[in-house]
């Protein structure tokens, strides 16, 4: 993962779902190989959010009941821990719970790195990596 990248995706994140990050936050910590399992996971909570206030905006022009609303999610840091990823945030339901959840599953057999599938590995860190990319890890480092 190279800086640039990383500046880039954050930025895409920020600009694409301002609504979840309007306040200071944690940051984002977690490996290239993920982003897309991120950017995946915003998508759907946003539009699981905006699908429900345009039910709900329907629903009070024409005078029906107006069905609850799923708070705002606003991301309060999302990162790597212990070869997992850990997405802290606030608002939401239970079916943006399960979301968070199916994300967080996907990322646990997905290579932090690449993408690829990957199995959660130990040896110091807990990383979740492909074979190729456990194999540079295991290659002794030269002082």
């Amino acid at each position: 993962m190279t800086n640039d990248n990383y500046e880039v995706f954050v930025a895409k994140l920020e600009s694409t779902y301002p609504k979840m990050f309007t306040q200071a936050y944690g940051g984002v910590a977690v490996g290239s190989g993920w982003y897309h399992i991120v950017e995946k996971l915003c998508s759907n909570i946003q539009s699981h959010i905006d699908w429900q206030q345009k039910i709900a905006e329907q629903c009070a022009k024409l005078n029906k009941p107006v069905p609850e609303v799923a708070t705002q999610v606003v991301v309060a840091q999302i990162k790597e821990k212990f070869g997992g990823l850990r997405f802290y945030y606030d608002g939401g339901d239970d079916y943006i719970r399960g979301l968070v959840s199916m994300a967080e599953a996907w990322a646990d057999v997905t290579c932090e790195q690449c993408g690829a599938p990957g199995t959660r590995r130990s040896g110091g860190w807990l990383r979740t990596l492909c074979d190729t990319h456990e194999a540079i890890r295991q290659q002794p480092t030269i002082i």
